[in-house]
């Protein structure tokens, strides 16, 4: 009898164990710090004595804003090589001392998420095979999970390196079930899962950029992305579609798809990261290939805001690096600098 019941403790605690969402790789990237729990997932701490130091991080409230940044010429190809004295850091148009810089070659943890619903009859070529080549472009040391949304977001594959585990996720992707879309409340769920993963982070989105049915709004979302420290990088679905029916469209109609093509442009914009809008499947190796060498050629900056008001509120940062003659023609380059807009600060 203590046995069946001891078996079916067991069987409970690995249910729970596998139905739970995984808070995202530990990895010594940065700073080592144990990934906090979720906040449905806290529980009173237990008293724990020094040996055990293997999971103790000390907590020091200073304040730090650290955040990645990507530099390209005007082709869009990421610039490397630079150092320190060529970056300039304004906070609310008032110039700070950087106290951190380092060029960042670290593994990286991205989120796919993907709009999977009955909206403009999406194909394989639509959904499945870029996502499917944004994984084959990940490195063994990468990390990935796959969220998919229709009326709300759902985890096919949770943070993995395996790829194996990424194809199952994407695998089943088969039948689009709603035509209902919950973008905002994709792009919040998964921001808020990644804010706890340190090093490097990134979702790769791909959606039409339309939301019917999202609790959250348009700009919970977009606030929530411009002081991330993850960066969003866009990809418009649907853009052969408006090609090949631009003049069918009703004026209306027209209206909708330029305001979806503005919001994937907006989340992007406001994490430092890119927004692409590609009309052929062709195109899309082109874009997760130089998705990958933006976030493996990034600069990770810090600095100790001047400013030291705990008001909550959005502290817009602006980095710069001077005109550099990059390709070696002998001409300078006007380079462009892709970052968060800025950080809030913890009221207090």
């Amino acid at each position: 009898m203590q046995l069946r019941r001891l078996m079916a403790m067991v069987v409970v605690v690995l249910f729970t164990v596998g139905s739970t969402l995984a808070q995202g790789p530990k990895k010594n990237v940065g700073r080592n710090v144990p990934l906090p729990p979720l906040a449905a997932e806290k529980e009173e701490p237990e008293p724990r004595g020094l040996e055990d130091d293997d999971q103790f991080a000390l907590s020091i409230d200073v304040d730090l804003v650290q955040f990645d940044v990507v530099v390209t010429d005007s082709h869009n190809n990421p610039v490397s090589g630079l150092q320190r004295e060529h970056f300039t850091i304004t906070e609310d148009k008032v110039e700070q001392t950087i106290t951190n810089f380092s060029p960042t070659d670290t593994p990286m943890t991205v989120a796919l998420v993907i709009e999977f619903g009955d909206t403009i009859g999406y194909y394989t070529s639509d959904v499945v095979e870029p996502a499917a080549g944004f994984i084959n472009s990940l490195r063994d040391d990468d990390w990935a999970a796959i969220v998919a949304y229709d009326i709300r977001p759902e985890i096919l594959t949770d943070f993995t390196q395996s790829k194996d585990e990424l194809f199952s996720g994407l695998r089943r992707l088969r039948f689009p079930a709603y035509r209902e879309t919950a973008l905002y409340d994709a792009v919040h769920f998964t921001l808020e899962r990644l804010e706890n993963i340190d090093g490097k982070k990134a979702i790769f989105l791909l959606s039409t950029g339309f939301d019917t049915i999202s609790k959250h709004n348009y700009g919970e979302a977009l606030r929530l992305a411009e002081g991330s420290d993850t960066m969003i990088y866009s990809v418009g679905m649907g853009q052969l579609y408006r090609t090949m029916y631009s003049d069918r469209m009703g004026g209306l109609e027209s209206i909708s798809y330029l305001q979806a093509e503005n919001v994937m442009r907006s989340l992007a914009n406001a994490s430092g990261g890119a927004y692409f809008f590609p009309r052929f499947s062709g195109e899309y190796r082109g874009i997760y290939e130089l998705v990958a060498a933006h976030m493996r050629n990034q600069y990770s900056l810090a600095f100790i805001p001047t400013n030291k008001k705990k008001d909550g509120k959005l502290h817009k940062i602006k980095v710069e690096v001077p005109r550099m003659d990059v390709n070696g023609d002998g001409k300078l380059d006007k380079l462009k600098v892709r970052h968060k807009k800025g950080y809030r600060a913890r009221e207090g």
